[in-house]
């Protein structure tokens, strides 16, 4: 799992590549607006593990949890593109989790490393997660809260005004939950159990691997 730092880190250097190409670009005629369109479909798996229960007390853990959610996910982008390189606009979604619902809102910056119609492009997605993560045995319920993807990919022309896309990307997705706290408890010499004495809100992120195709608009 991320933390903020270097989630922090890693939005630093992406939006550092960006910039730096976006400095190098000639100001000639062709820099034009145009609008586009990106419509995708995806799957992602998550990876690693989130933090659960608190035991305390003797030989008390954290109890940690395995992140098996795998998302599918139906999503558009629309904005602007200028010369037909840099793609700036708002995605909205929803993802179906196997133990949630989303509907993910982003702000959507995205680069084509050529200007022909078969291209590299990469792509970063910055917002929220609307929604709930529904609870099981081993956590509570939660919330949506800050989400981020990062991709790279291959767009191929169609028809003229249609292209397909591959892409790669990975997940962060933040969850505001609680922990139950519980305290080891001796009932006789013999015998001790666990006792819920309270819970503590905690964010939650989780990671997700994925692949997504989308259809671009012109």
């Amino acid at each position: 799992m991320f933390t903020r730092t270097g989630i922090c880190l890693l939005i630093a250097g992406f939006m550092l590549i960006f910039f730096r190409c976006f400095s190098q670009e000639s100001d000639t005629a062709s820099n034009t607006l145009k609008y586009f369109n990106k419509t995708e479909l995806g799957v992602s798996f998550g990876i690693g593990s989130f933090n659960s229960n608190v035991y305390s007390g003797s030989n008390g853990y954290t109890s940690k949890v395995k992140n098996t959610e795998i998302p599918f996910t139906l999503q558009t982008v629309n904005g602007v593109m200028y010369n037909r390189r840099w793609m700036l606009g708002v995605s909205l979604g929803v993802e179906k989790w196997q133990k949630g619902l989303f509907w993910p809102i982003y702000g959507y910056l995205g680069y084509n490393f050529t200007k022909t119609d078969n291209s590299f492009f990469a792509n970063i997605y910055l917002g929220y997660g609307i929604g709930t993560r529904y609870s099981t045995s081993y956590y509570n319920q939660g919330s949506g809260a800050f989400a981020l993807m990062l991709g790279v990919g291959y767009r191929m022309k169609v028809t003229k005004s249609l292209k397909f896309g591959y892409e790669i990307f990975y997940k962060y997705q933040a969850i505001n939950s609680s922990y139950n706290i519980y305290k080891y408890v001796t009932t006789d010499s013999l015998h001790y159990e666990w006792k819920q004495y309270g819970s503590s809100d905690n964010k939650i992120g989780l990671s997700f691997a994925g692949f997504k195709i989308a259809i671009f608009f012109p």
